[in-house]
């Protein structure tokens, strides 16, 4: 039997008597220098973990084939990034038993005095910084370690062209401990060293949908920087989305983005995902910034050329969507860096460029074609009466790639 025991913060008056007792009835206990010195009683029958996976996991395996019933400490609880999965991974589970401990996010959101049960979590802890989400739109709590310093998390998020509020919280419950909250900004040029830090990241977006830069589906078309570019309907831009199915973690490319209104709203679906916008045009190309600063969407990419030659910069994507094609639909489909099984959707406004598209899927092999046309009608009220005010019509052809090509 492998009992996994979190011991907290790694403070003697953070660990329960529970957790002595559990320890106790363990023939053997292994665990980081940090945590075994929280059992001195326990020196015999006491192994020290490694930094290194293979061989502690190693370690583990010969005690339980001595049939010895091993006790494994972790800082923390052991759900919350830590050995166990790497253990569930080598193991059955049924030799595993999970004991909780005191995490440090339970710590960090204390010291914030704010609840966490809608909180994401993330750790950079021996992994990309690239991995964090591009669009927080709840706290976000964050692990750092190595290299992976909070003032590094602070330098990704202003590349990202976002400020948020962060509280940062080192050595929690000792005496040397520091919990502060700032701006990005701020922590980026923070002058204090600060290891294994835990970061609180606060929402970069207004929460009442009301506001006129409020990241939603369905935006009016009236809040957004418009210029003479043109721009796709709120009630065109809705189907598109629906026709896309975009997931949370879908990277998507919008080819001939305009404004930007699609690529805002796509962004705002795959919150854990990235947005490439294509845009030739540079007023428009301003555009997108300006909408993409309105709205503080972080995990949308402005990618200047024209389809399909900057599709070369650009990686594989699960959804491709088409406005502006310039002429080259054929060529923009055939190229698309889209995954096998992705979606891709186009719009057109005439039904010759809507054959054109038709021919090139089904020469391209894709599958579940399907088009639909919308004329949708607004009726705004002109003085005591509603007029009909009527959007030019839209076919909208959406397909999933699959087959041989």
């Amino acid at each position: 039997m492998i009992h996994v025991i979190g011991v907290g913060p790694g403070r003697p008056e953070w660990v329960p008597q529970a957790t002595h007792d559990i320890v106790a009835q363990c023939d053997a206990i292994v665990g980081s220098s940090r945590v075994l010195h929280l059992f001195p009683e326990l020196r015999k029958g006491s192994y020290h973990l490694s930094g290194d996976m293979v061989q502690s996991l190693q370690l583990v395996a010969n005690l339980l084939e001595e049939n010895m019933v091993v006790g494994v400490l972790v800082s923390g609880d052991p759900g919350f990034f830590s050995f166990l999965a790497a253990l569930r991974r080598e193991f059955t589970e049924e030799v595993i038993n999970a004991h909780p401990g005191l995490s440090a996010v339970q710590f960090a959101f204390a010291r914030a005095g704010i609840p966490w049960q809608d909180a994401s979590f993330a750790s950079v802890h021996g992994r990309d910084l690239a991995s964090l989400p591009r669009t927080i739109l709840k706290p976000l709590a964050v692990l750092t370690g190595g290299n992976n310093t909070p003032q590094k998390v602070a330098q990704l998020l202003l590349e990202r062209g976002i400020n948020p509020r962060i509280s940062v919280g080192n050595s929690l419950c000792y005496p040397e401990e520091v919990w502060e909250t700032l701006d990005a900004e701020q922590l980026a040029r923070y002058p204090q060293p600060l290891s294994n830090a835990i970061l609180i990241i606060y929402p970069t977006f207004p929460q009442n949908p009301w506001q006129d830069n409020a990241l939603r589906i369905g935006i009016p078309d009236r809040e957004f920087i418009r210029g003479e570019v043109p721009m796709t309907k709120a009630e065109i831009r809705v189907q598109v989305l629906a026709k896309a199915q975009i997931s949370l973690h879908d990277h998507i490319l919008d080819v001939g983005a305009g404004t930007g209104s699609i690529a805002i709203e796509a962004a705002a679906l795959a919150g854990e995902g990235i947005v490439y916008a294509v845009e030739n045009d540079p007023e428009a190309q301003e555009l997108i910034r300006a909408n993409q600063r309105k709205f503080a969407v972080s995990n949308l990419q402005l990618v200047a050329g024209t389809a399909p030659e900057i599709f070369a910069r650009i990686p594989p994507v699960d959804v491709c969507i088409i406005g502006g094609s310039r002429g080259r639909l054929a060529a923009i489909i055939e190229k698309a860096p889209l995954v096998q099984g992705g979606r891709l959707v186009m719009t057109a406004v005439t039904l010759e460029n809507t054959l054109k598209g038709l021919e090139a899927l089904e020469r391209l092999n894709f599958a579940d074609i399907e088009t639909i046309s919308i004329q949708a009608v607004r009726w705004p009220k002109i003085s005591d009466l509603h007029m009909a005010q009527s959007l030019n019509q839209i076919f909208i052809t959406s397909a999933r790639k699959g087959g041989e090509l």
